[in-house]
Parts: structure tokens; sequence; C-alpha cells
């Protein structure tokens, strides 16, 4: 895929929305530049709405070393995204997480049957992984809002049935089609990785 950053015009429009903002290619998106305040004038939400997202595991915020959130480009395009599936689709909070839980992260993770036979993601879990190792104590948040399946999670939404027929089938590869649908490229994940 060749290397360059999509626009959040861009992305949007691939899930079939339109976007309020665009994302410069000099930025890292997943640099927390906004205080919550900010984050919710920019997407008419108030900031209790915003709490309630993380509240329900769809979102995880930066904090500052006081405790304070602070939210990154991604974040607000995460933000839109739910919006959309709440007021476009008319998913209540809960809909949305057990959505994200059908997502199939031993795909994007590459987990051998072992590993996928001790996960409790596969054992029937109705949350998302990244809410149910926070809660067991596994992970740390940092950690989750640079993972692979957190960040595509809120783009696969859209389109579950092909990723599904596509993982039954063998037609494609769950995470080349997850990046494409989230506008991810190789460059993306580098920069993801070394932070």
């Amino acid at each position: 895929m060749a290397s360059r950053d999509r626009t959040s015009d861009e992305q949007a429009s691939f899930c079939g929305m339109t976007a309020k903002h665009t994302t410069t290619g000099t930025q890292n998106p997943l640099e927390p530049t906004l205080a919550i305040s900010e984050a919710a004038r920019a997407t008419g939400l108030s900031e209790s709405a915003l709490r309630k997202y993380e509240a329900a595991g769809l979102i995880h915020y930066h904090r500052t070393s006081g405790g304070y959130r602070m939210l990154s480009e991604e974040d607000l395009e995460r933000i839109r995204l739910i919006q959309h599936l709440i007021k476009k689709k008319g998913l209540n909070l809960e809909g949305i997480k057990r959505l994200w839980s059908l997502l199939p992260c031993w795909e994007l993770k590459g987990c051998n049957a072992e590993a996928q036979a001790d996960c409790p993601i596969m054992q029937g879990a109705m949350e998302p992984c990244w809410v149910i190792f926070k809660n067991e104590g596994c992970c740390d948040e940092k950690e989750c809002r640079t993972c692979e399946v957190y960040r595509l999670a809120a783009h696969c939404t859209e389109d579950l049935k092909r990723l599904v027929f596509s993982l039954k089938t063998g037609n494609g590869n769950i995470g080349e089609i997850l990046r494409e649908r989230a506008g991810l490229d190789a460059d993306t994940d580098e920069r993801t990785q070394q932070r």
C-alpha cells in the first residue's frame, strides 16, 4: 500500500459518513493535544457524555500526571464514529461494546491455538478484549491505545458482516481489511509502535 496519510474526511467517507475535521500528516494522530473540555466543544458533546464513553469501555483517554483526561486526533475520530453509531444506526453504548467484542482480535494478533484456548475473548466474552484485560489488570491503557485491535475496532463496525465472511471463507486477510478500512498503512503502524 502506498504510504500517505488519509484525511479524516476520506476515512469517514470510507465508513459512509461525513467527518467534521481533517488531520495533517505532520501531527501524530495518537498524540494527546486536547483537554476533555476542548474535545467536548469539537464534538458537540458534553464532558459528561465523553466520560460515559470512557466508563463504558469504548475509549481510553490519555491521562496527565495529575489525572486530567487528554485526547488525540484519533480519539476525536473514535468519538465521532461512536456518535455515528448512536445517531445514525440506533445503537446504545452497550450495543456498540458488544459489536466490538465480536472483532476477531486473535486474527489480528496472530494468536496460536494454545493462546486462543486460554483467552477469555474466545470463551464468549461480551466485551472487547481491551475492557476484559483492563478489568483483569492484564494490560496498560497506554498499550491498549496503541494496540491494533483497539485502534481498528471503531472502523470495523459498519462492515462486520464482510469481516466475518472473510474470516469464515478464508477470502482475504482480516488485518489488511481492517487496516484498509481505518486508513492505516505500514508507516502509521510503525510510528505507533515507536511510541
